[in-house]
């Protein structure tokens, strides 16, 4: 069956109001891509990246650290923990853990370094299994390679991001809460945090934990405008390929380094779709769930979700990305917010598959 863009499109406004206020999709390969906007979204606004912020900020980061023999994947940051096991979400240590940042009311309080410092006590003193025998998706375990990635960079997350990609010109970055922000909060989608009260933000991190962390955390509290997220996957794409340009130039990653962090599975006898950093396509099986990236996209694909509605795609041997940004959690209720997650969840592969289509046909 073949399709056009503005199938696509078709798709993507389905979900406005049932899936999300606005959203944004761009995809295609280098060097025109299509861009869709729906809802109250523009081509100028920045939407808060959630977990893409650990595909796309401390992997790159931890990548970069690497090529630089600043970090090495096998070294342990706990006994019988490496960083390759923070990375494929193998270290053992628990997915998350209650907010600590909230009084009993659960109204927002003011985070500061020492709220950042709290944070990552706990999660240094958090109980956790054997590493290396399953993949627990952790935001614990990328908060500790935060904070790695901080010493070994020696500047915060924040600020060794901004001097890396600012030659790119690229619309990504995080918001921390201590610093004077250098874009307005208006050109911000706005959500609400996830408790009873869903107290409206914009410009703030969604993530409790982040925002105590001051809204720069190894886990979540990056913002990106749609086609900046695109020409970032694209400029991965040109290290991966060992493409001389000047995306590739700017990034500086050894070929050999992305291959690795993309590679499946990420570790001997892990049985997971996790490489290091990056997830892959689940299997198409009968009867089960779809991917995420739907049942077209190249299984030897990465990419990463993101709790705000968020996705990208990336296929290294078709050069295909594709990057949906949405706000689905800006809604009234808890139960709204629950309905917009079962609700993308059934969106999103349909949505992969009409561009796989349209791309490839």
């Amino acid at each position: 069956m073949s399709q056009s863009v503005s199938d696509v499109a078709a798709i993507l406004q389905s979900g406005v109001l049932a899936v999300y206020p606005s959203a944004s999709l761009c995809f295609g390969r280098q060097p025109e891509p299509h861009q869709l906007i729906v809802g109250s979204a523009s081509r100028q606004t920045w939407f808060d990246i959630a977990s893409l912020t650990k595909a796309l900020a401390t992997t790159l980061l931890t990548m970069k650290l690497c090529d630089e023999g600043r970090l090495r994947l096998d070294e342990e940051v706990f006994p019988g923990v490496q960083v390759a096991h923070l990375l494929s979400h193998s270290s053992g240590l628990p997915a998350c853990f209650p907010p600590l940042w909230a009084d009993q009311a659960g109204l927002l309080i003011a985070p500061s370094l020492h709220t950042r410092d709290f944070v990552l006590s706990q999660v240094l003193h958090t109980p956790r299994q054997p590493a290396g025998l399953r993949s627990l998706y952790s935001d614990l375990g990328f908060i500790v390679l935060g904070q790695l990635v901080e010493q070994r960079g020696a500047g915060r997350l924040d600020e060794q991001l901004s001097a890396w990609l600012e030659p790119l010109g690229l619309a990504i970055g995080f918001r921390p809460l201590d610093v004077a922000p250098s874009v307005s909060a208006n050109l911000c989608a706005p959500t609400r945090r996830e408790s009873p009260l869903r107290e409206p933000l914009q410009g703030i991190v969604h993530d409790d934990t982040a925002r105590a962390m001051l809204g720069v955390a190894g886990h979540a509290g990056l913002f990106a405008q749609t086609d900046s997220v695109y020409r970032l996957g694209q400029a991965l794409l040109d290290c991966y390929h060992d493409v001389s340009s000047l995306p590739r130039a700017v990034l500086g990653l050894r070929t050999e380094t992305v291959r690795r962090f993309f590679q499946s599975p990420a570790l001997p006898g892990l049985r997971s779709t996790w490489g290091l950093g990056f997830d892959h396509p689940d299997p198409v099986l009968p009867g089960a769930s779809p991917s995420s990236a739907g049942s077209l996209w190249s299984r030897r694909g990465v990419g990463h979700l993101g709790f705000t509605g968020c996705s990208i795609w990336i296929d290294p041997d078709s050069r295909l990305v594709a990057v949906l940004l949405s706000n689905r959690v800006d809604v009234e209720t808890p139960a709204q917010a629950e309905q917009t997650k079962a609700a993308l969840r059934v969106l999103r592969p349909t949505l992969h598959d009409a561009i796989v289509t349209l791309m490839t046909g």
